[in-house]
Parts: C-alpha cells; structure tokens; sequence
C-alpha cells in the first residue's frame, strides 16, 4: 500500500507540473498575441474616426485551454494538508469557473446573429480573466502556509495584482504576462523537484519519519 500510495503522488505531482508548465506558457501565448496587434481604443478616444477595439474574440479559445490546463494542476496537486487543501479546493473551483464562463461565452456568441451579447464573459479583460486570476491568487496564498519556497508564493501574488490592471486594448495587456510566468515557474519546480526527491506519503519525510509541515504543489522533502 505506501508503494501505491507513493506511485500516486508520483503521478499527481507530475500530472500537476505538466499541467502547470504548459497552462502558464498558454498564457503567455495568448498575452502576446494581443500584444502585437494593434492598438485599440479605451474610453471616449473610441468615437474618434478610425479608431476600433483590438479584437481578441479569435484568439479566446487559447486563454481557455490555459485555464483548463491550471484547473487541472490546481487539482492534481498532491496536498492533504488540512491548512492548504481549502486553498487548493477553492484555486480549482475559480479555474474550473472561469473556464466554464470562457466556454460559455464563445459557445453563445459563435452561434449569435447579434455580435457578441456576452463579450463580457470571454473578453481578456473582464469576467474571463478576473475569475481564473483570483484562482491564481488564492494558489499562492495557500502557498505561504506550507513549506514552498516563498519566492513562488510572491510570484503568484504579485502576478494575481498585476492582472487585475489588464487592458487589452493597450500597453496594459502586458500586464497579464506575470501571471503566465508564475504558473510555468511553479511547474518547473514541481518537475525538478520530482526528479531531485524520492516520493513520501503526506507527512512523512524520505526516511519514512512523520514531520509537520506539508509542501503544496510538490513531493515531499
């Protein structure tokens, strides 16, 4: 049974830093790709002549595979600790809500002859973005409680507030960048850290002796 047991984390962990990696990357993908396209309007500068958002409706489906993709890392984290696992539960449940209201606004405004009656639920900037950022920043809040390196906490912190200032239709669409980063640097070490150090069951260091404190997103030291 602690050999499944380990087995399992193993694979959680894995499953977790992979996830992590190529959500964050999807990320940054997707922020960049609005970044080098040309610049929108905000505001009054809107009924000028010639001027127009900056579109992001086409690219949206990739912010949503990277929501999708952090859900399940959030998920799969390998954490029983009673102090961090509410923090994990709930950085799922907002990745897991965020998607959904991603899915739910390309799906509605694909098939509507009107534009897009739910911009507001898809678009890059507002309840799409806001409801996985909070996730990212209640992933790093649970990171301070346990054993994580605290520079990946800060990160995720940091990146969370960060995003809250996001407009997509200037300079300020680079502002989601941060985010991306802090989730592809979490699955890295998560990875690394996986081949560095055997797996142990929760609460148990490599000897196989009961210890306290309980890291998030990672193997057991």
């Amino acid at each position: 049974m602690p050999s499944r047991n380990r087995s399992r984390l193993r694979s959680s962990s894995m499953l977790s830093g992979i996830s992590a990696v190529l959500g964050g990357s999807l990320w940054l993908v997707h922020t960049i790709l609005l970044a080098v396209r040309p610049l929108g309007c905000v505001g009054e500068a809107c009924f000028q002549g010639g001027r127009h958002h900056r579109d992001s409706e086409d690219i949206a489906w990739v912010l949503l595979v990277s929501v999708l993709l952090l859900a399940v890392s959030a998920g799969s984290a390998p954490s029983r600790d009673r102090r961090v696992r509410p923090f994990l539960t709930a950085s799922f449940v907002l990745l897991s809500l965020g998607a959904a209201l991603l899915a739910l606004g390309l799906v509605v405004n694909r098939g509507s002859s009107d534009g897009s009656p739910l911009w507001w639920l898809h678009d890059s900037d507002t309840l799409g973005r806001i409801v996985p950022v909070l996730g990212t920043l209640t992933a790093g809040i649970g990171m301070l409680r346990d054993g994580t390196p605290r520079w990946l906490p800060t990160l995720f912190i940091l990146a969370a507030a960060a995003s809250f200032g996001v407009n997509i239709q200037d300079e300020r669409v680079l502002l989601g960048l941060p985010a991306g980063l802090a989730w592809a640097a979490l699955g890295v070490h998560v990875l690394l850290t996986r081949r560095r150090r055997p797996a142990t069951l929760p609460g148990q260091d490599i000897h196989g002796r009961n210890r306290e404190k309980r890291s998030l997103f990672r193997l057991r030291p």
